[in-house]
């Protein structure tokens, strides 16, 4: 039976402060410099709050250990809106070596380059490994 949890309750309300925040950068993706890169945000927006809310509705199934389970619920949420924030700040100021596809033709500060690509590459690692835990602490509903 799938439950409520507090940290199911949390991941909820962030997945849908995220997703709002996605549907709010829809609106302006035709005034920032790179519009691709743009629309790129606004979609891992929407699809990150998603799938948090997700998370946090089937968060009462994860068998973890209780600081694992903490790793795995925040670090979910602050890898995807790393992710989220280094395409929107590229987008903005048009960083393009980490995201070569949506910035082709853009170009940014040594800075700003650098940052987008930390955020991009660390937000990506970081969820990552929460994901891969939390589908391992899911494995006994297979039982």
């Amino acid at each position: 039976m799938i439950e409520l949890t507090q940290i199911g309750a949390r991941l909820i309300f962030i997945g849908m402060a995220l997703f709002l925040a996605g549907l709010i950068q829809g609106a302006l993706i035709p005034v920032v410099k790179n519009s691709r890169m743009a629309l790129s945000a606004h979609l891992t927006a929407v699809q990150c709050g998603m799938a948090l809310a997700i998370f946090g509705v089937i968060w009462s199934l994860v068998e973890l250990p209780l600081s694992l389970e903490l790793f795995v619920a925040y670090g979910s949420a602050l890898g995807f809106i790393l992710i989220w924030l280094g395409i929107t700040l590229a987008s903005v100021t048009g960083a393009s070596i980490a995201l070569p596809i949506a910035g082709a033709g853009f170009s940014s500060t040594v800075t700003a380059e650098l940052t987008v690509k930390i955020m991009v590459r660390s937000g990506s690692l970081l969820s990552l490994i929460a994901c891969t835990f939390l589908a391992f602490g899911l494995l006994p509903i297979l039982r």
